[in-house]
């Protein structure tokens, strides 16, 4: 079956049409592309398997536009394009998106609903849904949620310790966060180790310009560093990560700042970013850090509330049979894997500096011989897995 999977940002869409068994094992890329800063400053990519490319700059309105422009391109190449499914990925799924489920009218007033906790990701989202659905009448939308991957985590674990009245009215929990992502490890390391995902205690590690990590106890998500928004947990390209919540009150009165500035501040000027003074980027921090101690001091922070994590996870978890890297740093920083890792040998984590470095931008193992938890770099897939969860749905009985 052909899948076109549709992964909206902030200000970009990513796509990938791929051609998968029902089983979702094997898979062909057909198509791919992103259009970035959506707005007037907007610039689309899109390349196909039979070589036909376009690089064009140009104002693309929002990211329903965006999703019409690639359904054109598609159609350009192929004007009997058939598809089996479209597949888009939904930042938060709320209480009620819990797999990857066919978007009907319930299923779109539950992501309505949600957007109060994901107001800049949901609503594109949602608009795209509406305008793929118009422009291609008949194929079935399916969402995939974020969120959907840590519905498993335990009450005392994703409740807040706030009046419980107050919680239930507002909604309050810990829902986490790149659930795709995390999902995608899991799997990927159960094919590699050749056990059933089920029999397996992971740590797994997201760690791009949004940074999670995640406890999964025999193949289900039991704990995760983001909670009700993805701002909490570690710290990030531009967010802060954990802190005291007191200091968002004492920022708005010292600084008579409105809670929205200070959010925003959170996360968009913080992090990386604003612990250097310089980048959010690690790779320019890198640059920057031999001569600039605040840039070596956001990179120290960052691989300490990294390894600190894995330390509280590994308690959590009692046995670790591997701890997983993933997305950009994760998959293409050695350096930071090593001072995530060094100082972790109590724990049974024990570095191959030499296998370190030569995984960057690979899938491989880069634990020591010996090494009672095993450490891997598994780059991340997010399309594949959307799209293998939308066929796993559509090869089931009605």
């Amino acid at each position: 079956m052909k899948i076109l999977v549709i992964n909206c940002g902030s200000s970009s869409l990513k796509f990938e049409l791929l051609a998968i068994d029902q089983s979702g094992v094997r898979r062909d890329r057909l198509a791919r592309g992103v259009v970035q800063e959506i707005g007037p400053r907007a610039h689309t990519v899109m390349s196909a398997a039979d070589g036909r490319s376009s690089d064009a700059p140009g104002p693309v309105a929002d990211h329903a536009a965006a999703a019409l422009s690639v359904i054109a391109w598609l159609r350009a190449g192929d004007p009997h394009l058939a598809l089996d499914a479209i597949a888009h990925r939904i930042v938060h799924g709320g209480d009620r998106v819990r797999a990857p489920m066919i978007a009907d009218a319930g299923v779109i007033a539950a992501l309505e609903e949600a957007s109060r906790f994901a107001p800049l990701h949901n609503p594109p989202a949602l608009a795209t849904i509406r305008a793929l659905s118009a422009s291609v009448p008949g194929v079935p939308a399916i969402v995939v949620a974020d969120t959907a991957f840590h519905q498993t985590i335990p009450p005392a674990a994703r409740t807040y310790a706030i009046p419980r009245e107050v919680a239930a009215r507002l909604g309050i929990r810990r829902f986490g966060f790149h659930g795709v992502g995390h999902s995608w490890m899991l799997d990927r390391y159960a094919e590699i180790s050749g056990r059933p995902a089920a029999a397996l205690n992971l740590i797994t590690l997201q760690l791009g310009a949004g940074c999670s990590v995640a406890a999964i106890r025999a193949g289900r998500s039991v704990d995760t560093s983001m909670g009700l928004t993805p701002l909490e947990g570690l710290m990030m390209a531009t967010r802060s990560g954990d802190l005291d919540p007191a200091i968002v009150s004492y920022m708005c009165e010292s600084e008579k700042l409105p809670p929205a500035a200070v959010e925003r501040m959170l996360n968009r000027e913080s992090g990386l970013l604003g612990v250097s003074g310089v980048s959010g980027d690690l790779r320019e921090l890198d640059a920057a850090a031999p001569s600039n101690p605040d840039a070596a001091l956001a990179i120290e922070m960052f691989c300490y509330r990294a390894r600190k994590y894995i330390g509280a996870y590994g308690a959590v978890l009692g046995r670790v049979d591997a701890v997983i890297f993933g997305a950009g740093i994760g998959e293409h920083s050695a350096a930071v894997r090593a001072r995530i890792c060094t100082g972790l040998e109590t724990l049974g984590i024990v570095l191959d500096e030499s296998a370190n470095r030569a995984a960057d931008g690979r899938e491989a193992c880069f634990s020591a011989a010996g090494s009672p938890v095993a450490l891997w770099v598994v780059p991340l897939d997010e399309e594949y897995q959307i799209a293998r969860g939308a066929a796993q749905l559509l090869a089931r009985p009605a």
